[in-house]
């Protein structure tokens, strides 16, 4: 049985299509789930509650931030993600996922493109895995990465999670940030 010591802290996000969950230890994020879609949720996306569960001061200090990074992450403009614990993998593996960290929000690469950034063209499917084996989705942004064909590609939560958040940051990516001046010749 698990001690309050040893278990994660969590940060439970629900939405209309589920709950989010982010774990927390060390004052660092170690995981983000999302409920897997595979089709299109019969309601528009929302969120309804958030909770924090945290013992450390320094845990819930870097839920809250990752609180605040989801939310932003969701109107299209993330800023700067919480601390995160990353996990020990293959060194190609890390650099792709350094890679995405890169992206700013609004701009798409392909699994190609992300394989030259990396030094390693003509490996878009070893991109695509370590897309798929990004245990912190809403942080590493691999929502980001399209097919070489213009298609999706793929995402851990499902495709409709995918469609959201690129269309969020689009949309965000094409309004002036909140305080900007328009210029005027």
């Amino acid at each position: 049985m698990e001690t309050k010591a040893e278990r994660p802290a969590v940060l439970r996000l629900d939405s209309t299509w589920g709950a989010v969950r982010v774990e927390a230890r060390g004052g660092r994020i170690t995981s983000c789930s999302l409920p897997a879609l595979r089709a299109e949720p019969g309601q528009p996306f929302r969120w309804k509650a958030v909770r924090v569960r945290a013992e450390s001061p320094d845990d819930r200090a870097v839920l809250v931030r990752a609180r605040r990074f989801i939310l932003s992450l969701f109107k299209g403009r993330p800023g700067k993600p919480p601390p995160l614990e990353w996990p020990d993998v293959a060194p190609f593996t890390r650099r792709v996922w350094r890679a995405l960290t890169t992206l700013p929000p609004g701009v798409v690469v392909g699994y190609g493109e992300l394989a030259r950034k990396v030094g390693r063209s003509g490996s878009a499917r070893a991109v695509g895995r370590a897309c798929g084996a990004n245990p912190l989705p809403l942080f590493i942004p691999c929502h980001r990465v399209r097919a070489g064909d213009g298609g999706l590609g793929g995402f851990s939560g499902g495709l409709p999670w995918k469609r959201l958040l690129l269309d969020r940051e689009s949309r965000a990516a094409k309004k002036p940030a909140a305080g900007a001046r328009a210029r005027h010749k």
